[in-house]
């Protein structure tokens, strides 16, 4: 098991971090924000995040039995502050991020996840998707109300966060929603190509592009991200009082 727990595996390849994450469970949901503020330590110059044996975070992704374990407040506050902090932590890396999203693709907290990188590469058999509604019955408030919008607008926004609707990767390609897809077997030179292009760049100059590019994120989340936690927290508390389930 690694220090992030045994869902998660962090490694360096010369100036590359890669992340790693095969479930959601309890320790991989305490580990991944941890891992994500320990990459600003790190030697590294840039970050992948990834999924474990060529997939990413989708609904089947999640351990389930540990959802129905969330059925106390102070558990539910920890639940979502660890989301908090995986989405702060993510913004505010100063390294250039990319998403490498193998099928079925990022969903859930897997697409704010994705999302929250620079860069997102698919493979064009992955699809995209937040249904916290119809999933969960709660408000999508670990990075959907900040992370859509920023990416395709408010309009588009609305349909996949108040309809549930699924992107395909071609669609996402074509609505700003993520960067690239290429046939799975591609995948992994893409990613590898896009990263020989940000080393051809002065890299404090591409880290302070970053940085200032960012702050349109960080300060969304101030005005939505920390109130829409609240509405999650809020409503997931109703629903167990309500004596049902919620999750992520």
């Amino acid at each position: 098991m690694s220090e992030y727990g045994d869902q998660i595996n962090v490694t360096l390849d010369d100036d590359v971090l890669t992340i790693e994450i095969d479930k959601m469970d309890a320790s991989s949901h305490i580990g991944l924000p941890m891992a994500l503020r320990d990459a600003h330590q790190s030697e590294a110059k840039f970050v992948v995040i990834t999924g474990k044996d060529r997939k990413f975070l989708s609904p089947e992704s999640y351990d389930h039995e540990w959802i129905k374990t969330i059925n106390s407040y102070g558990y539910v506050e920890q639940i979502l502050r660890e989301s908090e902090d995986t989405l702060r932590h993510s913004i505010s890396l100063d390294k250039p991020t990319i998403a490498k999203v193998w099928a079925p693709g990022a969903h859930q907290l897997g697409a704010s996840i994705a999302l929250a990188c620079d860069f997102i590469i698919a493979a064009d058999d992955a699809t995209f998707s937040d249904p916290h509604l119809s999933g969960f019955g709660l408000p999508p408030g670990d990075g959907g109300f900040v992370l859509w919008p920023n990416r395709v607008g408010m309009t588009r926004a609305k349909e996949f966060l108040m309809l549930d609707r699924v992107a395909t990767a071609q669609e996402a390609v074509e609505i700003g929603l993520i960067n690239k897809a290429v046939p799975a077997d591609e995948l992994d030179a893409e990613v590898d190509k896009l990263l020989a292009k940000l080393r051809s760049f002065d890299y404090s100059s591409l880290r302070l592009t970053k940085h200032v590019l960012n702050n349109y994120a960080k300060q969304d989340m101030l005005t939505v991200g920390h109130p829409g936690i609240a509405w999650e927290t809020m409503r997931f508390v109703g629903k167990i009082s309500e004596g049902k389930s919620g999750g992520e």
